[in-house]
């Protein structure tokens, strides 16, 4: 017997719950996105948002959230509570860094955030992962408040490093030197997934008339040119898209699917992307062991100074990234089988 997109689901929830989800930061928040993703498609399952609301409340408890950009990620799941089971140090969390966002983080000349980590600095650097972890969060936040103008923040980071990473093959740069005024790193798989997803997520948001919707759009479409033609066979793409002596990686080839399936089922992204998308998620889902652990996720990247950095970074731990990634795609998946479409059973 074959396994099933519910197995594979319910196999992959298990693990991620089972993970030691241990501090206020990047990882947990997106394995926390991940799970609230598939909470929302399942409003019955009471296990899982019981889950994040203990997590949060333990979090909030101990006081140890920082202001930097990595660690606004788990603010994500903050906003979903706050809908359904709103507490008032919620919505008092999520203001604040609302406030830390538009009044106090670190930023570059051109107004980018200058990526911040919990563990050290990168003075005068702009990565495209702040993207997903404090711009889309603007955003989400800014129409969840009424606050415009976090909104509108959120979408100017999106132009700014949009305006400085993307190249003319369509592909992110991982990262930008205000010192040395140029692009640093590579054309880096995970932070092609971040960019792509922010771009789908933020399209989905904002209104039909929003000016912005257009300059997303087109990046968006040329960055899917760009996948398309660096895609492996394996469905997978290399960890240095521009690069085929490294390593495949699975977290982005979750990412990458998740945005594509999910802009194509909102038409927001041509039909003719729909088998990029679904090699990659076939791809990843093989990938997934029986415990519910998706193998081959590259560890914490910081920007490196050549491929060959890229490629020995380490690919053999679960990490709660890449489950939250992986979660992401199976909520688009589980989406798909609710209204009637292929279900792409493993």
């Amino acid at each position: 017997m074959s396994r099933s997109r519910e197995w594979i689901t319910n196999r992959v929830i298990d693990a991620t719950l089972g993970m030691p989800l241990l501090e206020w930061n990047w990882s947990e928040g997106v394995a926390l996105y991940g799970l609230t993703g598939i909470w929302k498609r399942n409003k019955q399952d009471e296990r899982l948002i019981q889950w994040i609301e203990k997590w949060m409340d333990q979090q909030l408890a101990k006081g140890n959230v920082f202001d930097t950009i990595n660690a606004t990620a788990p603010c994500f799941a903050l906003l979903e509570l706050n809908e359904g089971r709103s507490k008032p140090e919620y919505k008092q969390m999520i203001e604040a860094r609302i406030d830390f966002l538009l009044n106090r983080a670190i930023r570059l000349r051109n107004g980018a955030y200058e990526h911040t980590l919990i563990e050290t600095t990168f003075g005068g650097q702009m990565w495209i992962d702040t993207l997903f972890m404090a711009g889309l969060f603007l955003a989400k936040a800014g129409l969840a408040l009424g606050r415009p103008e976090a909104v509108e923040e959120g979408i100017r980071q999106f132009r700014i490093h949009a305006e400085h990473l993307q190249q003319e093959n369509g592909l992110y740069f991982h990262g930008w030197d205000e010192g040395l005024k140029r692009t640093i790193g590579c054309q880096w798989a995970r932070g092609n997934a971040w960019a792509a997803i922010v771009a789908v997520e933020l399209l989905e948001m904002l209104p039909v008339q929003h000016e912005a919707r257009d300059p997303i759009s087109k990046a968006l479409h040329k960055q899917l040119i760009g996948l398309k033609q660096t895609q492996d066979m394996s469905g997978l793409w290399t960890t240095v898209m521009t690069e085929p002596a490294t390593y495949l990686e699975t977290s982005a080839a979750a990412g990458i699917g998740f945005a594509t399936a999910k802009g194509i089922r909102l038409g927001l992204i041509p039909a003719e992307f729909s088998e990029m998308g679904n090699a990659a998620m076939r791809s990843v889902l093989a990938f997934v062991d029986w415990n519910g652990a998706l193998k081959g996720v590259s560890a914490g990247t910081a920007v490196q100074k050549h491929p060959g950095e890229y490629h020995v970074i380490a690919q053999d731990r679960m990490e709660g990234y890449g489950q939250g990634l992986l979660l992401m795609m199976l909520s688009e998946l589980n989406h798909a089988h609710q209204e009637g479409g292929d279900s792409n059973d493993e």
